[in-house]
């Protein structure tokens, strides 16, 4: 049960978060209908969605995927930056 209290949790927190970004965006005359039908805009809540969980501790595939994809650029960096 207590996986579901997380879930629960973790999406009223991005309920919360698009909220605030749709609100910030009409304040500065960007429409959030249009903006919520865009694509960008649903990868942007899989992304909140992936932050979300991992601070929460809920598996998400997505945010394995990025802390890998972030490791790897990190380390490709520093790995850069001794060879020049």
């Amino acid at each position: 049960m207590a996986h579901f209290d997380k879930h629960s949790t973790s999406i009223k927190a991005l309920i919360d978060v698009s909220e605030a970004i749709m609100n910030a965006m009409e304040q500065h005359g960007i429409d959030p209908e249009t903006v919520s039908n865009r694509n960008e805009f649903t990868v942007l809540i899989h992304f909140l969605k992936s932050i979300i969980d991992g601070e929460l501790n809920i598996p998400n595939e997505l945010t394995e995927r990025i802390r890998d994809v972030a490791f790897q650029s990190d380390l490709d960096q520093r790995m850069n930056k001794k060879l020049n």
